[in-house]
């Protein structure tokens, strides 16, 4: 029992380590290949831009948090709390491997601690929210596709468009139908086994009553495309501190195709080389050079440094707080 329980920690540790081995030496290669100097330079020179997309990304964040707060039940939390438990879960996302699915465990303790919610309400309501990201990307990219094919047809084929909606529709459609179909009962029965069934009892419930509010649902889907779309924003200010600007459009595209491919590649940590990738193919659409995107990726990877660093202190002040009782 013993071995078998201390087994899996290991593997998982082992798993992420060779994931993190093989991004770094992926995204150390197109480094190489595409010019170092080059890309060190466009980086050095977009380094004044930074405080503009920390702002942008900041605004992201505070929108996101906004669509996870339209989710919860009356009576709900400051909204206050739900950013800096939004803020907490994309901090640990980026410093986590495998999926970032610690983000989640630990903003979902946090918001069950700072509101007084059972932990089976917070789950359900952190589900909830992934959900509605998840599905909100997929018009996202659906759109981004579009803008791609009006300015610079001929670009992508209609094959590498659907190789890239159909997994980020399909996840985000499978991940609703399990929870139609009782995979939170699976949770339940799992955390009963481990000896937390109090704890978990009613997920399945919770997330049953999220889904019959069809309102703060098509709501949060809503605010969070906003929050996607946004992201245009920080592509546009970067690479014109580059000196290799694109209009507002291409930005928005560029944006969208290089967070889909960040998204197909979850299980890399932070998305790392999936991410320089995506930008990449997405820029040549546009006549933006491979150096150049991958200075912005770099760039966009300095600024996420920054807010996992600031997220992760704010979560370990929270900590420190004494917990709000149901």
């Amino acid at each position: 029992m013993s071995e078998a329980a201390t087994t899996p920690r290991p593997a998982l540790r082992t798993a992420a380590a060779i994931l993190l081995a093989a991004s770094v030496g992926i995204t150390a290669c197109m480094v190489i290949w595409w010019g170092a100097a080059g890309i060190g330079g466009a980086v050095w020179r977009a380094l004044p831009a930074l405080p503009a997309a920390l702002a942008v990304h900041g605004t992201q964040l505070a929108i996101s948090g906004y669509g996870w707060w339209l989710l919860l039940p009356e009576p709900r939390p400051q909204i206050v709390l739900l950013l800096r438990v939004r803020w907490v879960r994309e901090a640990l996302n980026t410093v986590l491997p495998l999926g970032g699915l610690g983000g989640g465990v630990a903003a979902t303790r946090l918001l069950a601690r700072d509101t007084g919610m059972s932990m089976a309400a917070a789950t359900a309501s952190t589900a909830g929210d992934l959900t509605c990201e998840a599905a909100s990307q997929a018009p996202y990219l659906m759109m981004a596709l579009a803008t791609v094919a009006l300015l610079a047809p001929g670009q992508i084929s209609p094959g590498r468009a659907a190789l890239a909606v159909l997994p980020i529709t399909l996840g985000a459609a499978g991940f609703i139908v399990a929870q139609r179909m009782g995979i939170m009962r699976l949770i339940e029965r799992g955390a009963a086994r481990l000896g937390f069934g109090s704890a978990m009892a009613g997920l399945h419930d919770g997330m049953m009553a999220l889904h019959a509010r069809p309102v703060p649902v098509t709501q949060s889907i809503v605010v969070h495309w906003v929050a996607w779309a946004l992201g245009g924003a920080e592509v546009w200010v970067i690479l014109r501190a580059i000196g290799h600007p694109v209009g507002p459009e291409a930005a928005f595209a560029i944006e969208g195709l290089g967070m889909a491919a960040r998204s197909i590649g979850f299980a890399l940590p932070s998305g790392l080389a999936a991410q320089e990738a995506g930008f990449v193919l997405a820029c040549a659409a546009f006549g933006v050079p491979a150096a150049d995107a991958v200075a912005m990726s770099m760039v966009k990877r300095v600024r996420e440094l920054i807010v996992a660093v600031a997220g992760v202190v704010a979560w370990r002040i929270a900590l420190w707080r004494p917990a709000k009782l149901p």
